[in-house]
């Protein structure tokens, strides 16, 4: 049997090696450094299996607590706990297709990969409508595809992946009512950050559940500060919801709601408490901080040469260099220990402003840019 100090001494050698947030080089990952309530409270409940709630009521108590204070932001009294943006997608897809029965799902191009892949295990058509990165979807296009191809759900996103733009969801809200289709919301990332933007007046885009919208996803382990893992999937009725809820005679409660069967229910209890913790007034700093930080970091690049940044919605700040490839730029960042991701559509890098960055942080990226197009 190996020794208990050995294993530790080489988990402290692999958490050593390991790049952490708060050291600021994570520059282009949609993950944070988590509250410290939200840990504490990960770790007191890390035995506890998330979809039993019937032994475990402490879950059950959290997440009907969570889904209604974090789904007043939008109107929404809906919902359950997710993984993640990926399994809260896939199940937005499934439950649609269980309720309209179709088979062609219309989504711009710059939807998130998870519907590619709710797409593929469910054998649904999923057309794209050729969507520039830079630009929220053509409300005249999505009309015509949805005239022609007849969708049973349309997918659209606020804050993409890539730069964060954020697709005209009153509008498609109205579009779903005329036409009668079923319309998911993907707001991973901007869930929570749009109510609070929208009210200083730094984005138009109202994210509300309604009458047109069938479900919205925002994820609790992004702008939300809660452990990995934490999604919430709203829906605009409890019908919707039990089609993702599946018989589990074996089990007290009878049933098993989502994708996953054991999950973590620490993450639901720290969720819950991270929400508690930071509360309205502090995701609303956080959201103002995030804009102000992603002002400064796209004001510098535009002064280096050889560097063309775009403009942007959400505190993502995507940009190209002129001298060298995506792949180069991220391989020789890398080196430097600076970690951004890549915005394929437009050969370009990004960064992702999250609520652990500080300005200090981009300053060494800054500083890094300029070094390697001086050469």
């Amino acid at each position: 049997m190996v020794d208990y100090s050995e294993l530790m001494s080489e988990l402290d050698e692999l958490y050593k090696n390991t790049p952490k947030h708060v050291d600021g080089g994570i520059l282009g990952s949609m993950t944070t450094w988590p509250h410290r309530i939200g840990v504490e409270a990960f770790l007191r409940f890390i035995h506890v299996n998330g979809n039993d709630p019937f032994t475990f009521r402490a879950v059950a108590e959290c997440e009907s607590k969570l889904v209604r204070e974090v789904g007043a932001l939008f109107n929404a009294e809906v919902g359950l706990h997710t993984s993640g943006g990926t399994e809260s997608n896939i199940l937005a897809v499934f439950a649609a297709r269980k309720a309209a029965k179709g088979e062609t799902v219309i989504a711009p191009s710059t939807v998130h990969k998870s519907v590619d892949k709710a797409c593929d295990l469910m054998n649904c058509k999923l057309l794209k409508i050729p969507t520039h990165p830079l630009k929220p979807v053509d409300l005249k296009t999505l009309e015509e595809y949805v005239l022609k191809y007849k969708p049973f759900l349309v997918i659209i996103t606020a804050g993409t992946t890539e730069t964060g733009v954020v697709d005209p969801v009153e509008e498609a809200s109205e579009l779903a009512e005329k036409h009668g289709f079923l319309l998911h919301v993907d707001a991973a990332y901007g869930g929570l950050l749009i109510p609070f933007l929208r009210k200083h007046g730094l984005i138009k885009t109202e994210l509300k559940m309604s009458s047109g919208v069938t479900s919205i996803t925002v994820d609790m382990h992004k702008n939300g500060m809660a452990p990995i893992p934490s999604s919430l999937l709203f829906f605009n009725n409890e019908e919707l919801k039990e089609k993702v809820c599946f018989d589990m005679d074996y089990m007290p409660s009878g049933k098993s709601c989502g994708l996953l069967g054991t999950r973590p229910g620490g993450a639901v209890v720290a969720a819950y408490y991270t929400w508690r913790a930071i509360g309205l007034n502090g995701y609303e700093e956080n959201a103002l901080r995030m804009m102000r930080i992603a002002h400064l970091l796209h004001s510098e690049l535009k002064q280096i040469t050889g560097i063309e940044v775009y403009p942007f919605n959400l505190p993502i700040i995507t940009f190209k260099s002129r001298r060298y490839s995506s792949d180069l730029l991220l391989n020789k960042l890398a080196e430097r220990k600076l970690y951004l991701y890549k915005a394929p559509s437009l050969n370009a890098l990004r960064v992702v402003i999250m609520p652990h960055h500080r300005e200090e942080h981009l300053y060494a990226l800054i500083k890094a840019l300029r070094e390697l197009h001086q050469l």
